[in-house]
């Protein structure tokens, strides 16, 4: 569903895949520019999100939800941004190829409800104002990490969980719910998050 209109916090790419995240939705202005085609409006989750929140490591990957595509067709979007990989030199100077994950589906991992209230737009250079880019939350995210709940999965929630403004009794009280409702193993997203809870404990005493 489209995110509603309001101030929302922001994050300013200041890394090479930052920025490079940000410009990968450039080839969509045309599209949206003179807005007759409504405003197009994406999501950031995965390894990307995660290196946006932390700055700890990247992803070649772009996990995307399109909460809206105006009046353009959603395939056509996708098929736009699939048709080329974005090339970016990081930091090291090293060339790197960043692509739309076509598979992603925001409905394969728990995921509170209310994400789309905490999302946070990511600030760009474009005088459009209808692309729309956010990221989802540092609790969002760790959140829907709690799915495939591979060792890298795990070393990314500990690295949000220890952001400082996230709080880790929010945090569980959150993934409860999303849990509560997530279509899925309930017992298995349940040991995931108290596997989650005691490294963080343990990391903490």
């Amino acid at each position: 569903m489209p995110i509603e209109p309001g101030m929302y916090p922001t994050i300013k790419p200041d890394t090479a895949l930052g920025r490079a995240i940000v410009e990968f939705f450039d080839v969509l202005e045309p599209v949206y520019a003179s807005g007759e085609r409504g405003v197009f409006q994406v999501i950031i989750f995965g390894g990307c999100a995660v290196h946006i929140h932390t700055q700890a490591r990247g992803s070649a990957d772009i996990d995307a939800e399109v909460a809206s595509h105006g009046y353009a067709e959603k395939s056509q979007i996708i098929a736009l941004l699939g048709e080329d990989a974005y090339v970016f030199t990081d930091e090291e100077g090293v060339t790197q190829m960043l692509e739309l994950d076509g598979s992603f589906n925001t409905t394969l991992a728990p995921l509170h409800e209310d994400y789309e209230d905490r999302v946070i737009r990511l600030m760009t250079a474009s005088e459009i104002p209808n692309v729309e880019v956010y990221v989802a939350s540092a609790i969002d995210v760790a959140i829907s990490k709690l799915g495939r709940f591979g060792d890298r999965d795990q070393h990314d929630i500990q690295a949000l969980l220890k952001l400082p403004h996230v709080g880790i009794d929010k945090f569980e009280r959150l993934a409860r719910e999303a849990i509560s409702y997530y279509v899925g193993d309930e017992t298995r997203m349940l040991g995931n998050l108290n596997v989650v809870l005691d490294d963080f404990n343990r990391s903490e005493a």
